[in-house]
């Protein structure tokens, strides 16, 4: 009888531990999956930032300068800014991320923004 008592908890064992493991790995997995999530949204928003500061900071210094000119040096100052913080960022996601802050801050100023830069009548 004590025979039959261990080979069934043996048995028990064997389903148990396998199904314990497997559950624990899914834990795991899903907790560092949502940690990545996090990670990538606290970067995304970081980015966004940057690019709104990019964005303000070349329409304080460079006033005189046409479209283009501050474009590009919106996205060099945003290049420069994300790689001291150890940021990557592509050339793509730069120009997207200066075309988004742009169109934030056009949309929040609306007609201010519209009339910058013209002579007062």
């Amino acid at each position: 009888m004590e025979d039959k008592v261990i080979q069934i908890s043996y048995d028990v064992l064997a389903v148990l531990i396998p199904a314990l493991v497997a559950l624990l790995f899914e834990l795991i997995r899903r907790k560092l999956g949502t940690e990545n999530l996090n990670k990538i949204a606290v970067q995304l928003e970081t980015k966004q930032d940057l690019a709104l500061l990019a964005v303000r900071f070349v329409e304080q210094v460079y006033k005189d300068a046409g479209g283009q000119a501050k474009f590009n040096e919106a996205l060099e100052w945003l290049s420069a800014r994300a790689n001291e913080h150890g940021i990557k960022i592509t050339a793509d996601e730069a120009r997207g991320l200066i075309e988004a802050a742009l169109r934030e801050l056009k949309d929040s100023f609306g007609e201010e923004w519209a009339n910058l830069g013209k002579p007062a009548a």
